[in-house]
């Protein structure tokens, strides 16, 4: 599964949580990252420290 940091809760725009990979014990890049869906990446998507992202629709063109 696909998962992003969280949005830090301190209001700064561009702000993320800092939230370690367990097998690497690097941060999760802001750009988010493929991780297992392992109990603990579950926890962190519960606890909210993850998000999903929603995929992105592309816009229909504007009628004239």
């Amino acid at each position: 599964m696909f998962v992003l940091p969280a949005p830090a809760g301190d209001g700064l725009p561009g702000t993320v949580l800092r939230v370690i990979d367990p097998e690497t014990g690097q941060p999760l890049p802001e750009g988010g990252a493929e991780v297992p869906a392992s109990p603990y990446w579950l926890r962190r998507l519960a606890d909210g420290d993850v998000i999903i992202p929603l995929p992105v629709r592309p816009r229909k063109a504007a009628q004239e």
